[in-house]
């Protein structure tokens, strides 16, 4: 896929919401063409490798994503080196998500590649396994690299305290604004204090399935309220693909 494309992907106008990237990372307003597609019904996960030849992968790949986190290998993977810093947002509905997409300046560092974070959105429930276990959220934070690979740093929510962070995303999306009005985001915010991490090589989660994503789980959730996790349900429930085969894949994990 070319890299424009991909960073189309990234930014979540797939499908029949394809939208014009610009040269700093954000989308134009989407167009209505391509196949429609959705979680459940006719245009969902199933037949998401049917419904356009481009997405064939969806059925056919290999390195498909989501997986079940299971069966992980200890490694020496080093920390996530992620240069993220509070900076403007703009919040968006994409039709399948609540997406954040970030300004210019925060970064990843993993296994010894730069990637530049492009957005975040948030899938209910989660769309990664732990051991079998499903988390009410995940939270997908996903950077680009030069090339136009991804790198997606993954981190599940469970009911607890309220997440002021999230608070803010979902007062903003429930009053939207200009496009340049986005609340302000300290994305350290929604990370948990320990982060060790799986490491595997994987897939877009969504059309066309590229299997082009470096991925990073966080092993330890963060906690949001259950309002928050209701709120979430109400715009987009079971915005999860379900998971994928692993086959001949290892997943690493760090700290042990």
């Amino acid at each position: 896929m070319r890299p424009h494309l991909l960073l189309a992907m990234a930014l979540g106008f797939s499908g029949p919401a394809a939208a014009q990237v610009h040269e700093d990372g954000h989308a134009a307003p989407p167009q209505a063409h391509g196949p429609a597609w959705s979680y459940g019904g006719p245009g969902g996960p199933e037949y998401w490798g049917r419904l356009d030849p481009a997405w064939s992968i969806c059925s056919a790949g290999q390195q498909e994503s989501p997986i079940d986190l299971t069966g992980a290998i200890a490694a020496d993977l080093g920390p996530l080196d992620l240069q993220w810093r509070r900076l403007p947002t703009r919040v968006v509905d994409t039709g399948h998500a609540i997406q954040v997409e970030a300004a210019p300046g925060s970064n990843l560092t993993m296994g010894g590649k730069g990637y530049r974070l492009l957005q975040l959105h948030v899938h209910q429930p989660s769309e990664h396994l732990l051991n079998g276990h499903r988390y009410p959220l995940e939270i997908h934070f996903v950077h680009a690299a030069p090339d136009g690979t991804l790198g997606v740093v993954g981190v599940f929510a469970e009911p607890g305290a309220p997440n002021p962070e999230i608070q803010t995303v979902l007062e903003a999306i429930a009053t939207p604004g200009e496009a340049d009005d986005g609340p302000t985001l300290d994305l350290s915010a929604l990370l948990p204090e320990q982060r060790d991490y799986f490491r595997y090589e994987g897939s877009l989660t969504t059309p066309p399935c590229s299997e082009t994503v470096n991925w990073a789980v966080l092993a330890t959730p963060i906690t949001v309220s259950a309002s928050q996790i209701e709120a979430f349900s109400r715009r987009h429930p079971g915005n999860a693909r379900p998971p994928q085969p692993l086959n001949r894949r290892f997943v690493l994990r760090s700290g042990r």
